[in-house]
């Protein structure tokens, strides 16, 4: 073992060599896997700047699906973390931090309506919850990143039981996403939209006010550095 020292948060992780060189030789390998959808040419940046994240990926982006869909790692890295190891300084802590707060609380609501479901019916646990899938909440924090440049990243988690769902937070956008991402993009002079999913949404509530969209999918343990690799 040794210790990694590519960021802040990989710093105190310890991995095998033969990992290292997984995730060295994923992140050169993932960008092909991303499709740029929309463009008006302010992409990429030419060099690292402060930037304004926004969106559920954000700090909790997804590497992979559910059930055999994922791969056990110590570590992955996620857009945030990615961003900063490039050099780019995020301006946008504090919503990510009223984000994590709402989430948690929506999580545990969550989870608490599945235990009871269980218990009242007499339903089995491990196919009840094995597809449940949270619908991304509601809420509304202040859009006030500095910068000239921004991106949203809208995640969703898919997989083994966990098909899309028609409704909003799932296969459909919330009315907090559209009216963010709206807000998002007016305010900033660069800004694009990042899918990290695995299955289709719908995007088509913003696709005519969004200039840039980035299908990242779900590109596994090195997403965040390679995403800062294409986003340069």
């Amino acid at each position: 073992m040794q210790f990694i020292e590519r960021g802040k948060k990989m710093a105190q992780v310890k991995l095998y060599d033969y990992e290292l060189k997984h995730m060295d030789k994923l992140r050169k390998l993932a960008p092909e896997c991303m499709v740029l959808l929309k463009s008006d040419g302010s992409f990429p940046l030419l060099k690292p700047e402060k930037i304004a994240v926004y969106g559920n990926g954000a700090r909790h982006t997804i590497k992979g699906g559910t059930g055999s869909g994922d791969v056990n790692v110590r570590h992955y890295v996620t857009i945030e973390e990615g961003l900063e190891n490039a050099g780019f300084t995020i301006s946008t802590k504090a919503w990510m931090d009223a984000y994590d707060a709402c989430y948690e609380k929506a999580r545990k609501e969550f989870k608490a309506g599945i235990k009871a479901m269980i218990a009242e019916q007499g339903l089995s646990a491990i196919m009840l919850g094995i597809g449940a899938v949270m619908p991304e909440p509601e809420y509304e924090f202040p859009i006030d990143g500095d910068g000239e440049v921004a991106i949203y990243v809208l995640s969703r988690i898919s997989g083994e039981g966990s098909d899309r769902q028609n409704v909003k937070g799932d296969f459909m956008m919330s009315d907090t996403e559209i009216r963010d991402i709206r807000a998002v993009s007016q305010k900033y002079s660069k800004f694009m939209l990042v899918l990290n999913v695995g299955g289709v949404v719908d995007i088509s509530p913003v696709i005519d006010e969004v200039s840039n969209v980035l299908l990242l999918s779900q590109t596994g343990m090195a997403v965040g550095d390679s995403f800062a690799d294409v986003l340069l």
